[in-house]
């Protein structure tokens, strides 16, 4: 099991505005034009490593069916927290990006092969669902 999938399974993500993926690629990323730019790549077992209590504990307040699975979003224990995520129909995470500071991301809206997630204090992100960042493969 990868950090992630570890986290996730505790309703737990680490605080780093990023795109984490199951298989354990994790990617520092921004939101830049209504998409995520990837920073740099994490090692996110050494960012625990180095900090274990640098998490915070999840809540998943909206779900939106799509074909093979579900894409969810919801906050963190902060309220400036956000997040949203693609799982499978077992619920198993495929990816998830977090945002330390974008709020809660409630409105997800599945447009083609897109997820455009919406936060309550209005920022836009649009996702391809298999490949949220350019260059990854979910």
């Amino acid at each position: 099991m990868t950090p992630i999938q570890r986290l996730w399974a505790e309703g737990r993500l680490p605080i780093e505005d990023g795109v984490f993926f199951a298989d354990g690629r994790s990617y520092a990323a921004d939101v830049v034009d209504g998409g995520l730019a990837v920073v740099e790549e994490l090692d996110l077992a050494q960012v625990l490593a180095e900090d274990p209590d640098w998490v915070t504990a999840v809540d998943v307040q909206r779900e939106v069916p799509i074909p093979g699975g579900l894409v969810v979003g919801g906050e963190g224990a902060h309220g400036s927290e956000g997040f949203f995520a693609r799982l499978t129909a077992d619920r198993s995470l495929v990816w998830v990006c977090y945002f330390a500071e974008h709020n809660p991301f409630l409105d997800l809206v599945v447009d083609g092969p897109d997820l455009v997630a919406t936060s309550t204090s209005g920022v836009v992100v649009r996702v391809a669902l298999d490949a949220p960042v350019s260059g990854t493969a979910a």
